[in-house]
């Protein structure tokens, strides 16, 4: 997948952009009830600390929730490793879900990988940009246009799937496919 990034979000710092990507998680949870953001978040289990770009905590039907959010401001492509970093993470901390955000598209190893383990893949870059998505079923093309002068004026593109396929969403302030990430397991418990 390649989406092109502008270059205001490649000015900002690594801890800018990381704060930007929880913002932006933030706006794509708005209807959970009792859900914790925290940046930069230190826990510690039995084999040591892990620092954590981002955390997302909430209850729903009594499951206490938790997602761990890895971000990369990066302008080369994200590889196998950083996800596999990732899913390391998240089972030594006994987390729910995983969330990669990048300024930069995927390598095709990182998104097998990611499918593979449940993790959502999420490119960031402003209103403004072209994409054009491929994964081996569809191409999907799409043109979006500046919004004004919104503080939060952003798309992303979402994979996530499982061993057999990969879905593309598109995320902005009005489509909340994070959402539906993040409680589908709850769902299939109930």
């Amino acid at each position: 997948m390649f989406v092109p990034c502008k270059e205001s979000i490649l000015k900002m710092t690594p801890i800018e952009f990381e704060k930007q990507s929880l913002r932006i998680l933030t706006e794509q949870l708005q209807n959970i009830e009792n859900c914790i953001f925290q940046h930069n978040k230190i826990i510690k289990v039995d084999d040591g600390k892990y620092q954590i770009d981002g955390y997302i905590e909430f209850e729903l039907m009594g499951i206490n929730y938790k997602t761990l959010v890895e971000c990369k401001h990066y302008k080369s492509s994200i590889s196998r490793e950083k996800v596999a970093v990732l899913y390391d993470k998240i089972r030594a901390c006994g987390a729910n879900k995983g969330i990669l955000v990048s300024s930069s598209n995927f390598q095709s190893g990182a998104v097998q990988y990611a499918t593979k383990h449940g993790i959502a893949l999420i490119q960031l870059t402003n209103t403004d940009s072209i994409y054009v998505t491929r994964s081996r079923i569809t191409q999907m093309s799409s043109k979006f246009t500046e919004r004004g002068e919104k503080a939060n004026s952003y798309i992303g593109v979402m994979q996530i799937g499982d061993e057999y396929n990969v879905k593309c969403l598109y995320l902005n302030d009005t489509e909340l496919g994070i959402r539906n990430f993040l409680i589908e397991d709850i769902r299939r418990i109930k």
